[in-house]
């Protein structure tokens, strides 16, 4: 089994896991948004309950391999976006649950941002992989 498909197949995971709290529980993942300080609040609403719902698609996107291209396109974005938005608040002194997996925490609580960093900057190298590895083959053929 080829690892950019086990890659693939895991971050699928990760991002439906991610999805769930949130798709059940829109509100909570309101206010974690709301901490984060970056958006107007009249587009806080919109993206509560349309991001959730793009993260599950991604995922199953990812792990099916139904329209690959754009599943892992807009895999990096998002995961680009929520390391940006980390790194701002992190450059800011906040110090916030990200939201991302988990929405039972306290969302003004501390939390370990660093870490959130990093474990974003390795989710994203992840999915750079498997977009260069996808791509290198679309355009290469498949014996690239």
């Amino acid at each position: 089994m080829k690892i950019s498909y086990i890659l693939r197949l895991l971050l699928g995971i990760l991002f439906i896991y991610a999805s769930i709290d949130k798709i059940k529980s829109p509100e909570k993942f309101l206010k974690i948004l709301y901490n984060y300080q970056l958006l107007p609040y009249m587009l806080l609403n919109p993206i509560a309950i349309i991001l959730p719902w793009l993260e599950c698609i991604v995922g199953i996107s990812l792990i099916t391999g139904i329209f690959l291209e754009g599943g892992v396109i807009w895999a990096n974005l998002l995961l680009i976006i929520f390391f940006l938005a980390l790194l701002i608040d992190f450059l800011r002194g906040m110090n916030i649950n990200c939201g991302c997996f988990n929405l039972s925490q306290n969302p003004s609580a501390q939390h370990n941002m660093l870490w959130y960093l990093l474990r974003d900057l390795f989710l994203m190298s992840i999915a750079m992989y498997i977009g260069w590895d996808l791509f290198k083959k679309r355009k290469g053929g498949k014996n690239s």
